[in-house]
């Protein structure tokens, strides 16, 4: 069975007013948290959005930037660990705890648990997206997609995904996944290309020339 991936690529613009939707969710509600937890990387940018709109308001709340990661033991099973959570700043505190999406929702999921083990008096989650296919459901959500979805701060490494993701297909096929499909930019394409150069990722950077030659192959015999 193929699957047909559809993606939406945001602009700061877009993510910093869906940020103040998020906002304006957590507020309508009268919460306000004791501080906020973001978790890193995809939860930093929406942290800072939400400080500022808080800071505006003359509301001061300390925050705090947390890692989730993966780990595969020697007989291959996978564990998550929470880093940089400090007891002594979530223990007896109402903590909002912020990300991008819930896309899985396994990391919003251990993370809050890890606040509720280190004292924390309430956890409560917000994100700018929530996929349906969650296994959490954040208490603040901005917006619902199933979409794949490109954040600028994640760009090159997306685009590395897609290509990654369709290596089995024809190269002007993965052009016009890239450029038609998810938006990639010429200019995005030739950036992506200096840093597989400066890293020496010769073997991708091989493939993606191919697949740049492939499509002005094909507008050459237009």
């Amino acid at each position: 069975m193929v699957i047909k991936m559809h993606y939406i690529k945001p602009s700061y613009e877009e993510l910093r007013n869906l940020a103040f939707t998020l906002y304006t969710k957590i507020r309508e509600t009268g919460y306000l948290p004791d501080i906020n937890v973001g978790i890193g990387r995809g939860g930093l940018f929406v942290l800072r959005s939400l400080q500022d709109f808080f800071i505006a308001g003359n509301v001061k709340i300390p925050y705090l930037v947390i890692a989730v990661e993966r780990y595969v033991g020697v007989n291959r099973t996978a564990s998550i660990k929470v880093k940089y959570l400090n007891s002594r700043a979530v223990k007896g505190k109402k903590v909002l705890l912020i990300d991008d999406v819930a896309d899985q929702g396994i990391s919003l999921k251990v993370s809050k648990e890890e606040c509720i083990r280190k004292g924390a008096k309430e956890v409560k989650t917000a994100t700018l997206h929530l996929k349906p296919s969650s296994q959490f459901v954040p208490d603040f959500y901005a917006m619902v997609t199933d979409a794949w979805i490109i954040y600028p701060w994640e760009l090159y490494e997306t685009i590395r995904e897609i290509i990654e993701a369709n290596v089995d297909k024809d190269p002007k096929e993965i052009y016009w996944e890239l450029t038609s499909k998810a938006n990639v930019l010429p200019d995005e394409l030739d950036r992506f290309r200096r840093i597989l150069e400066f890293e020496r990722k010769n073997e991708l950077l091989s493939f993606l020339d191919l697949i740049v030659r492939g499509q002005k192959s094909s507008s050459n015999k237009v």
